[in-house]
């Protein structure tokens, strides 16, 4: 039973850090506008596909990384990552069964209200809020989600 649980989590910590890696990559300027959020976006895959195995956890745990990888605010990240990643685990039993353009605007929503908490958390905190691209995340995770999911529900297949 253990080493049950240790498979299943390995394809979830395997995709984070790669998602992770993705999150920092260097890109230029106009190109890292379009950038998605990988590491949200998996963060919630998992969430809505099984909550007990990473769910919050690997969403604070996410959080925090990005946070310490980026420099801002500590905390930042893994509070957003957190209350979002708790919102798609209550909604992941309705979202299983809805149709794609469904899940796509859920993702939408909860990757809205993640950057909505960042903007909160800047402009609480007194750094500088940014320019519009940051609304962009949004709207390029919610077109890539189904990409995403398909990729990932073959990695959890295995």
């Amino acid at each position: 039973m253990m080493r049950d649980n240790r498979v299943r989590r390995l394809p979830m910590a395997l995709s984070a850090l790669v998602a992770l890696a993705l999150a920092v990559l260097p890109l230029p300027a106009p190109v890292d506008a379009f950038r998605p959020d990988f590491l949200v976006l998996v963060v919630f895959y998992w969430s809505i596909e099984s909550p007990r195995a990473g769910g919050l956890a690997l969403a604070f745990v996410s959080g925090l990384a990005l946070d310490v990888i980026q420099g801002v605010v500590l905390g930042q990240h893994a509070l957003a990552l957190t209350l979002m990643a708790a919102w798609a685990t209550h909604l992941r039993l309705r979202v299983r069964v809805f149709s794609v353009m469904s899940q796509c605007l859920t993702i939408f929503a909860l990757l809205t209200g993640y950057q909505f908490i960042l903007f909160w958390v800047d402009g609480a905190t007194g750094n500088p809020v940014t320019s519009f691209s940051r609304w962009l995340a949004p709207i390029i995770g919610a077109l890539i989600w189904p990409l995403l999911v398909h990729t990932l529900s073959r990695l959890h297949e295995r």
